[in-house]
């Protein structure tokens, strides 16, 4: 049997090594992974925490990217099973922040992806941050050193906040450089397809005052068309999942878009009309 201090070392490792793979994990999730107590989890992350291998968030842990720290440390266990899609979707939003400078107005969309993107952003300067989703504007408080915009109005199911008048405003106070959005589907006719019916209305606002729009679809997922935000030609930038990649290459390279880069989680194309 292995000495409790070498099993508390093998636990923590493990538990950085989840995070940095998943993005953002909840206590319960590891307790119920690692057969542990929640008490004993949270005793692990904050340990974590003050050695730099995260960030404490609510009810569990969200990964940064340390100055040496984990990347250093060639972790991987057996006993853990890394989730492709989390993976997938990190790489996806990274690829965002090379087109994100310091300095720049952004507006961040809801979704899962966008949540993962967040933290990522702690390395920009002097950022501010539109954002109508009110938990994602706690992350983002709690990881950037940036302003931090909620955009008011009556509150629906998700923490979303919708009134889009008051967008309208805050539109015409800042300009904003780039929206960022978690698309579900492009449809046969070039449409943008989002999944909730209640934010067209605002990012249709948004796409057309933002100087320039990136797209993120993790994957092709069941869509209503009548959730259309826009068309293929307001897109400067796509970043799609190599799951979708089959299906729409040859539609986005008939509607004026070449591929850039390319990687085995993802591949992102240019709209060369927007350049």
């Amino acid at each position: 049997m292995a000495r409790a201090s070498s099993a508390l070392l093998k636990r923590r490792l493990q538990i950085a090594e989840i995070v940095r793979k998943q993005g953002e994990v909840k206590v319960d999730e590891l307790s119920e992974l690692l057969q542990v107590s929640n008490v004993t989890i949270r005793q692990d992350l904050t340990y974590l925490e003050q050695q730099g291998y995260l960030k404490r968030s609510f009810g569990g842990a969200i990964y940064i990217n340390p100055e040496g720290g984990l990347n250093q440390v060639n972790v991987i266990t057996q006993n853990y099973i890394q989730n492709a899609n989390d993976s997938h979707d990190l790489e996806l939003v990274k690829i965002c922040l090379s087109y994100i400078n310091d300095g720049d107005i952004l507006f961040l969309g809801h979704g899962n992806l966008i949540r993962k993107l967040i933290p990522f952003l702690h390395g920009k300067k002097s950022l501010i941050l539109i954002m109508n989703d009110i938990s994602n504007a706690q992350l983002a408080k709690e990881f950037i050193d940036a302003e931090v915009i909620v955009v008011g109005g009556v509150l629906l199911d998700g923490n979303i906040l919708q009134d889009n008048k008051m967008i309208n405003f805050v539109l015409n106070q800042f300009s904003v450089t780039h929206f960022i959005i978690e698309l579900s589907v492009i449809n046969a006719d070039n449409k943008l397809i989002i999944d909730n019916l209640e934010q067209v209305k605002t990012y249709q606002q948004i796409m057309k005052k933002a100087a320039h729009t990136i797209g993120i679809l993790p994957q092709r997922i069941a869509h209503n068309d009548s959730n259309n935000i826009g068309i293929l030609a307001d897109i400067d930038m796509l970043v799609l999942s190599r799951a979708t990649v089959t299906e729409y290459h040859q539609q986005l390279l008939d509607a004026n878009f070449e591929q850039l880069i390319s990687n085995k989680y993802c591949v992102t194309y240019q709209n060369i009309l927007e350049t």
